[in-house]
């Protein structure tokens, strides 16, 4: 369901380098270190929001996240924090992680898998901690990171979203806010605000 390709990744080794700050401090200073040279070609700028299965889906991250736009396909799009993808404002409360998020079709009538349904599939350890609201299931469980300093210990999320499916994985470093209860609410928040924004038109 969470598909990772190459060009994605580059963002994760920003993430990864901001990881102490998701104890105290914005990074601020670490920031500053990455900006381009003056003369640079202007950056591509993260999204707040992005229109996916072509427009039938507004994709509204959590609070603090934004959407890295070479990432973002019709059916895919990674999330990390705002200024770890290079925004000039927002991010600097949120916790460090990096979160996939991926669409498929599938019918408003279709009930969402289990967790235990989502980590047999998917090869991944038990779910733990799991709660259901409506048409969303969100869970933590383990599985290989998409880097090494990323946890096994990662949230994931399924939801119906109108007419379409989104499931969602979010990894942090090591016993970080991410990996916390405080990952279900981020996965919570983002099925709600693209749910009502969809549904918004």
């Amino acid at each position: 369901m969470i598909t990772w390709t190459s060009k994605p990744l580059a963002a994760l080794g920003i993430v990864t380098m901001l990881g102490a700050c998701d104890a105290a401090g914005t990074g601020s200073a670490l920031l500053a270190g990455l900006a381009p040279p003056t003369d640079a070609a202007l950056p591509i700028v993260p999204l707040r929001q992005a229109l996916m299965m072509r427009g039938k889906v507004t994709l509204v991250p959590p609070s603090g996240y934004c959407i890295d736009p070479e990432s973002l396909s019709e059916n895919f799009a990674l999330m990390a924090r705002c200024d770890a993808l290079g925004a000039p404002t927002g991010g600097s409360g949120a916790p460090v992680g990096v979160l996939s998020v991926s669409f498929t079709r599938g019918g408003k009538g279709t009930p969402v898998p289990t967790a235990q349904e989502i980590t047999t599939a998917s090869g991944l350890g038990q779910p733990q901690s799991i709660s259901r609201h409506g048409q969303s299931v969100v869970f933590k469980t383990t599985g290989k990171p998409p880097a090494p300093d990323l946890s096994p210990y990662h949230w994931r999320s399924i939801s119906r979203v109108g007419g379409y499916t989104m499931g969602a994985a979010l990894y942090g470093p090591q016993d970080r806010r991410a990996v916390s209860d405080e990952g279900a609410d981020l996965l919570r928040e983002m099925i709600q605000r693209t749910t009502g924004k969809t549904k918004a038109g």
